[in-house]
């Protein structure tokens, strides 16, 4: 993105980094509008529609992207991919489906075990075919997004049964309106918070990672490919197999509370890291902080009705967007402010605000846990 950014404007790294930023927010925005309604629809009409509708749009968006002469044609395409980019949200709301409830946590994690095969094998093809030219990475996300149409359309089966289905009502699509409901759920209120600040944590690597790299240790395009697949290879290992050992072992609440403080830690240190090797020591470290998204997941999927996952997974999803939205003015802007010589140098900024980030996080998941826990010992001497 840094170098195409930098091809259509025509500009330095800086100015990249604001397209970039600006990108971001209207992608957010228009996920953040459409995501519950996308759920509401995989709740009305079934997942595997839903799911092979998103991965087509995707796969236009990436041809349209490889061809795109101009910054505000980038911004429509970016706004238009928003729109689709329920694969995730709709994916998850298909294990709640096909999953008991204690044992979704373990496949979220191994779905997030193929996300980081993704990374693996994503960052270091764009980093080669973008040394060639910058567009090619885009041809070859159209090609394996379109490949993954014509996987899901002859594989895939459909996971939500007619009887579990219920109607579409555009009230329970509004986006605030599903925010407003899942936060009066008894048991999810709490949590979302804490999921919403551990994902805007999460969120400063997508953000801002590529604009820190090449600032601060001169990287190649390459080399920054190999950095976030490196990422991918920890997020995969943790997915695959420390997860699906660690969550069932030491129970929800200690791992999104380990989770968060190996998260905290691992941000701090690639923020004020002078070295590569330093970094990727970091980013081996957070191997731990894998845990907090599918341990959260668990705990709020195993607090909703059936028929209510998509709504779920949605309103998740919208957290997400409005996490993304703010990253751009947050992370950017910090990176924007420090990576210049006219006021204090610190490119890396915006990984200790991370940190504080998921920090906040762990605090506010251990008071909803006491809460909760106390609601829980009421209720019991009550009855």
């Amino acid at each position: 993105m840094p170098a195409l950014l930098m091809d259509l404007s025509g500009g330095d790294l800086a100015g990249a980094s604001r397209w970039g930023g600006l990108a971001l927010v209207v992608y957010a925005l228009m996920q953040f509008i459409f995501a519950p309604i996308v759920g509401a629809l995989s709740d009305r009409f079934g997942r595997r529609p839903v799911l092979l509708i998103s991965l087509a749009a995707f796969a236009v968006d990436m041809l349209i992207l490889a061809i795109v002469s101009t910054l505000w044609g980038f911004i429509v395409l970016r706004a238009f991919a928003g729109i689709f980019a329920s694969t995730f949200s709709t994916i998850n709301a298909y294990v709640s489906d096909v999953t008991p409830a204690k044992q979704r946590g373990t496949r979220f994690a191994m779905l997030g075990a193929a996300f980081g095969a993704g990374f693996i094998c994503g960052p270091a093809i764009g980093g080669l075919l973008g040394n060639i030219d910058v567009r090619l990475p885009f041809y070859a996300g159209a090609a394996i997004a379109l490949s993954n149409v014509v996987f899901g359309y002859f594989v895939v089966r459909e996971s939500l049964p007619e009887s579990r289905r219920r109607p579409f009502e555009l009230a329970r699509a509004n986006t605030f309106g599903t925010l407003v409901r899942l936060f009066r759920t008894p048991g999810v209120g709490r949590l979302l918070p804490v999921f919403f600040l551990a994902t805007l944590s999460t969120w400063v690597y997508p953000t801002v990672w590529s604009y820190v790299a090449i600032e601060k240790f001169a990287w190649s395009e390459a080399y920054v490919g190999y950095s976030i697949a490196y990422y991918g290879v920890i997020a995969f290992i943790a997915q695959a197999l420390v997860v699906q050992v660690l969550l069932p072992r030491i129970g929800i609440k200690m791992a999104v509370i380990v989770a968060l403080a190996v998260e905290a830690v691992a941000l701090t240190g690639i923020g004020i890291a002078s070295t590569g090797w330093f970094v990727y020591a970091m980013v081996t470290l957070a191997l731990f902080s894998i845990m907090q998204d599918p341990a959260l997941r668990q705990d709020m999927s195993a607090r909703v009705a059936e028929d209510a996952q998509g709504e779920l997974q949605g309103g998740l999803t919208a957290l997400v967007s409005v996490a993304m939205i703010i990253s751009p003015m947050i992370y950017m802007g910090l990176f924007t402010m420090n990576a210049d010589d006219s006021g204090v140098y610190f490119p890396g900024s915006p990984f200790v605000a991370a940190a504080v980030f998921s920090l906040i996080a762990m605090i506010a998941y251990m008071l909803a846990s006491r809460h909760y826990k106390a609601e829980a010992e009421a209720e019991e001497a009550t009855n």
